[in-house]
């Protein structure tokens, strides 16, 4: 019997590789179930989406608990691992386009996901500002900015930046950090 978390990642293989498009079917035979089986464990295309995207945004949540409670880093330490605190899977331009236009409700819980959730980390901006380690700024403006970032390094698919995600985002992290002076 496959798990959740099987199932969960071979269905994000399948809107990797097509978008939408995939067929619960194709899901269910990669998994080597049923499809009376799949839909056993989800109800529908739309339920699984959203529960993928419930899983994997449980995996940041358990990766932000886990720097959050690191005692053994600075305030500075941990707010660049919360901000780089993201599982190995990003999702194509032409694909948030596509859930946007298809499940809009899907969709919603997505881009709310991706714009709240900040409490982890702006308490950690609080700490290093309480500690003297990063100068004043807008809690918002500075989230707009990074949720604003982040977005264009999903969405540019830009092939001219010879970089994955992890390191377009870590880099992108550190100059907001560390600015771009020497």
């Amino acid at each position: 019997m496959i798990n959740l978390s099987q199932l969960y990642a071979e269905a994000m293989n399948l809107y990797w590789e097509q978008g939408l498009k995939f067929t619960m079917d194709e899901l269910a035979s990669r998994l080597c179930i049923s499809k009376k089986t799949l839909y056993e464990m989800v109800h529908s295309k739309e339920d699984l989406i959203v529960q993928v995207i419930e899983f994997y945004f449980d995996g940041v949540a358990q990766l932000q608990n886990t720097i959050h409670s690191d005692m053994s880093l600075s305030a500075v330490e941990k707010l660049k691992k919360l901000l780089c605190a993201t599982p190995d899977f990003v999702v194509r331009k032409v694909h948030l386009h596509e859930l946007k236009m298809n499940y809009p409700a899907t969709f919603k819980i997505l881009d709310d996901k991706l714009r709240l959730g900040w409490d982890k980390t702006l308490s950690v901006i609080d700490q290093a500002r309480a500690e003297g380690s990063i100068k004043e700024f807008n809690n918002q403006l500075f989230s707009k900015i990074y949720a604003s970032a982040i977005e264009e390094i999903i969405l540019g698919n830009d092939a001219e930046i010879p970089l994955t995600f992890r390191q377009q985002q870590e880099q992108m992290v550190d100059m907001l950090l560390f600015g771009i002076c020497k």
